[in-house]
């Protein structure tokens, strides 16, 4: 049995429009409004103000959501500002990288420990250097 015909008001664009900006998706907009996925496509084609009103609901909701993890990132938030720095500033949790040498291999992990790493490394090289004088006699 077909669904019965659905005629796009300004009440279903306003519910499409709130829906959107809650996050749902086209599939989810659709059920909700009582059709199927593809005629909510055919609807945005033929309704262009239908279409604008699906995607302003997008941007009102990033734009919400945005705005508040912003704001608790500046309250002091550690989560939101790590959040927020990683995906808006390009932060990332570590660099890794690898040295190799003769019968040597260190793997390095760098976070804020600049100074420990410099320590490890002058350490192994020093043991390094005794062994291979102890080999040597």
């Amino acid at each position: 049995m077909a669904r019965p015909k659905k005629d796009i008001t300004p009440e279903v664009i306003k519910k499409a429009e709130s829906l959107s900006a809650q996050g749902l998706t086209m599939s989810q907009i659709a059920n909700v409004l009582g059709i199927g996925e593809s005629t909510l496509y055919e609807k945005q084609a033929k309704y262009p103000e239908f279409s604008e009103a699906i995607k302003r609901g997008r941007d009102k909701g990033v734009e919400t959501i945005t705005n508040a993890l912003f704001q608790k990132a500046k309250d002091g938030d550690n989560t939101a500002m790590i959040f927020y720095l990683k995906n808006r500033a390009g932060w990332k949790d570590k660099v890794e990288t690898e040295h190799t040498g003769d019968g040597l291999k260190v793997d390095v992990k760098i976070g804020d420990r600049f100074q420990d790493l410099l320590k490890v490394l002058d350490e192994l090289a020093y043991d390094k250097q005794e062994s291979d004088n102890t080999t040597i006699q």
